[in-house]
């Protein structure tokens, strides 16, 4: 993937405007950059922060030490690109409102050929295809009413950004974790209701693909995206009852099993701390300017060419903002990876901001 691409989202609400917002990879870290107030900004992403102020799962720590640290690090990288194809799977559904599992070989295929992936993807169709329908399972199970997906938000106050896999209407009942019971819907002798205890409610899902349970960082990541989601749309909080939801595929073999993993994390203790980890990496990051690394031009035997600049982000913001809103936001458009037989928002589009640049330095030498 390039290291810089547009975050289109996905909108079931008419009348609603997302600003453009861009989202770029710098070593480890992860930064959006969108225009506030004219002025191209950049912010930290919510993974970013948490990576930074949470210490380490004790599994993760046991796992890697099992592993060795390399060969961990691969695996891990392996897994979530594996996590990134099942959110693009489960967003085009969710804009669709159906998902044809046949063409799950021209997913795999076209994310493999944009991520330059070279590792084997074998049990990625036969994973994807009980994942997904482990997914459909709960959306039916929960009657969810999708409403944003793939959803990118910046936060002017609290100067942080993210990305959301879904914020939708949600039946819940009176079980764990909003499961509707029996009691919840009571029906007459000839099959009609006469009294339903359940609710809808606002739900902010994040999707977790893997199977180790889910830890401390899945539940403040998203009391962070709720502070994403009350700053960008008030009026569609006061109007529900908000409620924040993991959701993680299980590993099933029979038609009866329960095929998924859902657990509210409204009333985590995770809340609380919030701004605290703001706080922390506000201070930790204060002198902190990433940079990118432009190697460009044609390498001569024995002769320096100045093929090699350290461009800091702020030279690459400032660069953006002096060119002006309405140019830059055009030279910013992604270029489209060809898509063969792949169906349409299969893939977002993705380009690269350095494209200009790099082109520049190779002018100049």
């Amino acid at each position: 993937m390039n290291n810089f691409e547009l975050i289109q989202p996905l909108l079931n609400i008419p009348g609603i405007t997302i600003p453009k917002v861009y989202r770029s990879k710098i070593e480890r870290e992860r930064y959006y950059f969108a225009y506030i107030d004219n002025q191209f900004v950049r912010f930290p992403s919510v993974t970013t922060i948490l990576q930074h102020v949470l210490p380490m799962e004790t599994w993760l720590i046991q796992w890697i030490a099992r592993w060795g640290y390399e060969r961990a690090m691969e695996r891990r990288q392996q897994a979530a690109h594996y996590g990134t194809l099942f959110s693009i799977c489960a967003a085009d559904f969710l804009k669709k409102g159906e998902f044809n599992l046949d063409t799950l070989e021209i997913y795999i295929d076209n994310y493999r050929f944009a991520n330059k992936i070279d590792f084997p993807t074998d049990f990625w169709e036969t994973r994807l295809r009980e994942d997904l329908f482990a997914l459909h399972e709960f959306l039916c199970d929960y009657q969810f009413e999708p409403l944003f997906a793939e959803l990118p938000l910046i936060s002017k106050q609290y100067k942080f950004a993210g990305t959301i896999d879904t914020v939708g209407l949600l039946t819940i009942g009176s079980g764990q974790n909003g499961k509707i019971l029996q009691r919840d819907i009571k029906k007459d002798k000839d099959g009609n209701v006469v009294e339903n205890k359940t609710r809808r409610v606002l739900a902010i899902l994040d999707w977790k693909s893997g199977k180790h349970g889910f830890y401390k960082s899945h539940e403040a990541q998203l009391h962070m995206y709720r502070l994403l989601v009350e700053e960008n749309f008030p009026q569609l909080v006061q109007d529900y009852d908000v409620r924040l939801f993991n959701w993680a595929p299980k590993d099933w073999d029979e038609e009866d099993d329960l095929k998924y993993y859902l657990k509210d994390q409204t009333e985590s203790k995770e809340k609380e701390k919030i701004q605290n980890y703001l706080a922390i990496f506000n201070i930790d990051h204060k002198d902190i300017e990433p940079k990118i690394k432009i190697i460009s031009g044609t390498l001569t035997l024995n002769k320096k060419n100045g093929n090699l600049r350290i461009v800091p982000y702020k030279e690459i913001l400032a660069q953006k903002n002096n060119t002006g809103n309405s140019k830059e936001e055009q030279s910013l458009e992604p270029n489209a990876i060809p898509a063969n037989d792949l169906p349409e928002d299969v893939l977002t589009a993705i380009g690269s901001i350095f494209e200009n640049l790099k082109q520049k330095e190779g002018e100049q030498q």
